[in-house]
């Protein structure tokens, strides 16, 4: 059986952007996770270890999302991905997505945001990457 946890529309504050003024004054930003975890054969049994506690993932969202600052949304998805992966056995698959209301662009818009999606296999692989030894005839590229 697969299964995937689901929160939307968590809010957090943070000093993200690419100006100045962006990381000094801060701003809220809007996140939906969707996190896939490992198969299981059932969910009757009622046990946790087979799932994740929805409430335990918001706070790692919003803590690293208050914690650090990024130019990019992208880099602030990631980590928020990469820490969601780390922290969270069960999750196999994470998509994250994150929006901020007040782009500082000259157009009106409602928000502006970027959608990633990072899966366990995947920090596998940056794990053999990062313990690649120059000269040795093992090549991880990406796709």
């Amino acid at each position: 059986m697969l299964t995937t946890i689901q929160i939307a529309g968590l809010q957090a504050y943070g000093y993200h952007g690419l100006f100045a003024e962006e990381r000094s004054l801060g701003q809220k930003f809007v996140f939906d996770i969707e996190a896939e975890l490992r198969p299981v054969e059932t969910h009757r049994d009622d046990r946790l270890d087979s799932s994740v506690r929805y409430d335990a993932v918001a706070d790692t969202v919003v803590q690293l999302a208050g914690a650090a600052q990024y130019q990019t949304l992208e880099a602030l998805a990631e980590a928020v991905a990469l820490a969601l992966l780390g922290q969270f056995a069960a999750i196999e698959t994470v998509s994250v997505a994150v929006s901020k209301f007040s782009p500082p662009v000259a157009h009106t818009l409602s928000k502006a945001g970027i959608a990633m999606r990072l899966t366990r296999a995947e920090l596998t692989m940056r794990a053999l990457a990062d313990q690649h030894v120059e000269g040795s005839p093992c090549h991880v590229q990406d796709r």
